[in-house]
């Protein structure tokens, strides 16, 4: 009986040993439940904060919050935003660091670590941290535009261009990526090339009126003036560009390029009236007056666009033509080699400082500066074509 009673005693020891120790384990989660879905809300409220540019707030927010939450890594890629708006970037590098390893496969830390180093100038670093970031969210457009911006400030304009390619599959009909792509091609003067890429783009954001201005722009270069006049015809009778005096000038130089002399006065004027200090707008109307063989205009318009800006070898280049049209030699030669001193990578200022050296009767020094213009740009067309004529003359 007394054996019955031990055994009792001790069971019954044992249910309450468990009773006691159960209750904390549960207030333990629950609290921890709670302070989770708290931590939660101020995440979102720190959110709104960082979003409007409340940042002291925010950062208070967000320091209650992970009191009770530690282990969110939400909250410390948020406050590395934090630190990285207000230029603490250790500080900043230090709470990706904590979100990284809360959150391995988190791809955002990666990425904003990505946006500390190329503030540090350690490109190759922050090449490397959009790469992963683009790699853990391969959906994420930002990441691979970031690791493309790094490369071009990196020279390796050819492989950021690759890599914007190799992406546009997984962005089908997104415009940014081909906008972007777009941009690159024209560096590397693809010029036809650009223009499938921007009309692609153009397409895909019908309302992206800078994204048909690089359209326009491309298609000047690729010699495709009259389309270039029309989309940027389109383009000027947009009230939004009313005011723009750079898409008048552009317009100008397509119906040049497409000789449509009227047009082009007419746009190149609109431009100076806009916009009075726009050196390139008298250049235009100089350009189309010396296509007329109207000196006095060309001369008045010439001589406002160096008045504005003195250095500018294409006003210089413009001066040069002019005094030629004069027959006054002497002052051509200077102003095409003012051009050519100030603008050494341009091999026209080269070739017509030799046509008139040649004019002057110095073959040699003409033949020499048709050279210079060729190291310039190997199988320039107008160098060959003098340096040919001179051996004919010859």
């Amino acid at each position: 009986m007394r054996r019955t009673l031990v055994i009792a005693a001790l069971a019954l020891s044992s249910l309450v040993g468990c009773s006691q120790t159960k209750p904390p384990d549960n207030k333990k989660a629950a609290v921890a439940h709670w302070s989770g879905a708290r931590a939660a809300v101020l995440y979102s409220l720190a959110n709104d904060q960082y979003k409007t540019g409340n940042y002291d707030k925010s950062r208070k927010t967000v320091m209650e919050a992970l009191r009770m939450a530690p282990q969110n890594a939400d909250l410390w890629v948020l406050s590395a935003k934090l630190n990285i708006e207000q230029s603490q970037l250790e500080l900043a590098k230090q709470d990706l660091g904590r979100a990284m390893e809360l959150a391995p496969d988190y791809a955002e830390p990666y990425y904003l670590r990505g946006v500390i180093n190329q503030r540090w100038q350690k490109l190759e670093d922050a090449a490397s941290d959009y790469q992963i970031a683009s790699d853990k969210a391969p959906t994420e457009l930002a990441f691979v535009l970031a690791r493309a911006e790094t490369l071009v400030a990196m020279d390796r304009a050819k492989e950021a261009l690759s890599l914007l390619q190799e992406k546009q599959p997984f962005f089908e009909n997104n415009p940014v990526i081909r906008d972007a792509a777009g941009q690159l091609l024209m560096q590397q003067k693809r010029y036809s090339e650009a223009v499938d890429t921007f009309r692609k783009a153009s397409m895909l954001a019908t309302d992206d009126i800078g994204i048909k201005e690089r359209l326009a722009k491309a298609m000047l270069f690729n010699n495709q003036s009259r389309e270039a006049a029309e989309l940027l015809s389109r383009l000027t009778r947009d009230e939004r560009n009313a005011e723009r005096s750079e898409l008048y000038v552009m317009l100008g130089e397509a119906c040049m390029q497409a000789d449509r002399a009227s047009q082009a006065r007419a746009a190149f004027e609109t431009a100076a009236q806009i916009n009075p200090s726009s050196s390139l707008a008298w250049q235009g109307i100089g350009k189309v007056a010396l296509n007329a063989n109207d000196l006095r205009r060309a001369e008045m318009a010439i001589r406002k666009s160096l008045a504005l800006e003195p250095a500018d070898p294409q006003a210089l280049l413009l001066t040069g033509y002019l005094r030629l049209r004069q027959s006054k030699l002497d002052e051509a030669m200077v102003a095409f080699r003012k051009a050519a001193a100030l603008d050494q990578a341009d091999a026209v200022a080269l070739c017509m400082t030799g046509y008139i050296l040649e004019r002057m009767g110095d073959q040699q020094q003409a033949m020499d500066f048709y050279a210079k213009a060729l190291r310039v740009r190997p199988g320039d067309e107008l160098a060959t074509q003098l340096m040919a004529n001179i051996g004919l003359n010859e």
